[in-house]
């Protein structure tokens, strides 16, 4: 009997803890202003053809970040996209890489492809996320 006692105590104990790795979507700004951080550390996506058609910014209470994004090459013809292709801001005004892809991914001329982006840990949410052709 204790142990039935003990066990409930448990699972009762265990159910009420939040579980901080859940993801939300994060709210969207409507305005379409663009943020004005400085970029003292001149960080910037390495130059490509490649354009982020749609994003949606995701995060955990924990303090993960993702956005799953639908990139497009506008080149003629194939690309391959890495990491350094993309940036997030976050809302301290610091830009960060995506975590890098194990290799490369190839999109055909005009191809559009949607991605689930990793951008680590971090206290501050991501305000948006770019390549250097939606600078």
């Amino acid at each position: 009997m204790k142990r039935i006692l003990l066990l409930c105590a448990a699972v009762f104990a265990t159910s009420g803890q939040a579980n901080t790795d859940v993801l939300s979507v994060d709210p969207v700004m409507l305005s379409g202003s663009a943020f004005s951080f400085e970029n003292d550390a001149k960080r910037y996506p390495k130059q490509s053809q490649f354009s982020i058609v749609h994003s949606v910014l995701m995060s955990s209470e924990s303090g993960r970040r993702l956005a799953v994004v639908t990139i497009e090459n506008k080149a003629s013809g194939s690309r391959i996209l890495q990491a350094d292709h993309i940036m997030a801001l976050f809302a301290d005004g610091r830009r960060v890489h995506p975590q890098s892809f194990d290799e490369g991914i190839k999109l055909d001329d005009g191809e559009k492809r949607s991605l689930t982006l990793s951008f680590g840990e971090n206290e501050y949410p991501i305000l948006a996320v770019y390549t250097s052709l939606d600078e």
